[in-house]
């Protein structure tokens, strides 16, 4: 079962948050849920999921790799950028 944006981490939240402020978006415009994988090794704190990003206005949907040496908001940023959560499909 997925996990819901209040269960990510607090730094990644905030992150999220930001990105849709400087694009004059609120955080209650999109639904942000994540699948999280069994870390590879014993011992890892790292542990890799899969954060889906959905616009409520347009169902536009996106997937983002998340985890260690990565900055999923910082792509999903990019993708309010160039208007990807806006356009309307077919």
């Amino acid at each position: 079962m997925g996990k819901r944006f209040e269960e990510l981490p607090v730094d990644e939240q905030e992150a999220f948050k930001s990105a849709c402020r400087k694009h004059g978006r609120i955080r209650e415009e999109f639904t942000v849920d994540f699948e999280e994988d069994s870390p590879a090794k014993e011992g890892v704190s790292h542990i890799p999921r899969q954060v889906t990003v959905a616009a409520t206005l347009t169902g536009a949907r996106q997937h983002y790799a998340a985890g260690s040496d990565t900055s999923w908001p910082v792509e999903f940023e990019r993708d309010l950028d160039r208007g990807f959560f806006w356009e309307t499909y077919d």
